[in-house]
């Protein structure tokens, strides 16, 4: 966080973010018209830490599905000095202050930055800058990162099928109703109300909700301060379900995540399926039912109940969801203002 920027409490933050999406939209859709004439990329390198790297996962997995070469970076991979691997460079960072985003924008043949605050360093450093708006935002970041997923979202559309669908159009209604859904709120409370007393909350997601689980894994760590892992479920198959008995789990997902979800239930442990597939609910779990959604936008209302479950737990636990721990030290360019998420 800068100096000039407003920070709301995270719940507000939570509720804010369809009207956020909506403008959003229109302000992507009014920057892709401007730009119809751009070359497109060959490769593309999509270089972003923290929540900003979880939500790329899904513009990678899509950019890859339309044939072109796509890496997300947190930028640890990229050694000193090494040129990177792509054509252009799309760098995220709602602050755009974040040192490693910064390094990697400055790499590439071209550059592009996603960015929420203007006058920012990695804006002055890139090519081209797709402006999020300034958005009020939480600290613990809500209203940016759900408006960085949709301007990723709808890049990636437009590159990969040529033109933006009708999806990010009804986005705001869809993220209105999971926020709004008592059946929702029911399954959240009574998932926390168990895994508050396990003390650790595993997130787990399908290939195309890596990005969920990730950022779902953050929200935990960094409001309710419950510890947490993000993993895709494929990696979580192998080896990482041992643990079972010591540990809750959410599982973001269709048939696979049913099926391991049944699995883990038997050990009496708490388990939340959150679907957007029309599977059947093992016994002993709970359920979170999704609208259907292409996965660039899914991972908005997915996250957005994600978001929720850091509210449940904080409040069960008695925990300030908008209260750090650490000074970050080194997480920004410049260090006159600690505290708030790496983003």
């Amino acid at each position: 966080m800068t100096p000039h920027e407003v920070l709301i409490p995270f719940r507000d933050g939570v509720r804010a973010q369809p009207d956020a999406v909506r403008a959003t939209v229109g302000r992507t859709t009014d920057w892709l018209a401007e730009r119809a004439s751009t070359p497109r990329p060959a490769g593309v390198l999509l270089a972003g830490i923290g929540a900003s790297h979880a939500v790329l996962a899904a513009p990678v997995r899509e950019l890859r599905r339309g044939g072109v070469p796509a890496f997300r970076s947190t930028g640890d991979d990229l050694p000193p000095g090494s040129p990177v691997p792509a054509d252009l460079t799309v760098a995220v960072s709602q602050s755009g202050r974040s040192p490693e985003t910064l390094d990697a924008a400055t790499r590439g043949p071209r550059s592009l930055a996603v960015v929420n605050q203007p006058a920012s360093p990695l804006a002055s450093a890139t090519d081209d800058v797709l402006f999020l708006g300034g958005l009020v935002d939480s600290g613990m970041s809500s209203v940016a990162v759900a408006a960085t997923a949709v301007a990723l979202g709808m890049l990636v559309e437009h590159r990969v099928d040529g033109a933006v669908s009708e999806t990010w159009q009804r986005l705001p209604d869809a993220l209105h109703a999971v926020l709004d859904d008592a059946a929702t709120a029911r399954a959240l409370a009574g998932f926390a109300s168990r895994a508050a007393g396990l003390g650790c909350v595993d997130v787990v997601g399908r290939a195309a909700s890596a990005g969920a689980a990730e950022q779902g894994a953050l929200l935990l760590r960094e409001g309710p301060k419950v510890p947490s892992l993000g993993a895709t479920t494929r990696t979580y198959l192998h080896g990482m379900t041992d643990a079972v008995g010591r540990v809750a789990h959410v599982l973001v997902g269709g048939g696979r995540e049913a099926a391991l979800g049944a699995q883990l239930a038997e050990h009496d442990v708490p388990v939340l399926l959150v679907t957007d597939e029309d599977v059947a609910v093992p016994a002993g779990v709970g359920a979170v039912r999704l609208p259907t959604l292409p996965p660039l936008a899914a991972v908005v209302t997915e996250v957005a109940v994600l978001q929720l479950l850091a509210l449940e737990l904080g409040s069960v636990l008695g925990t300030d969801v908008d209260a750090g721990v650490l000074t970050r030290v080194d997480t920004k360019v410049t260090t006159d203002v600690v505290g708030g998420a790496d983003r």
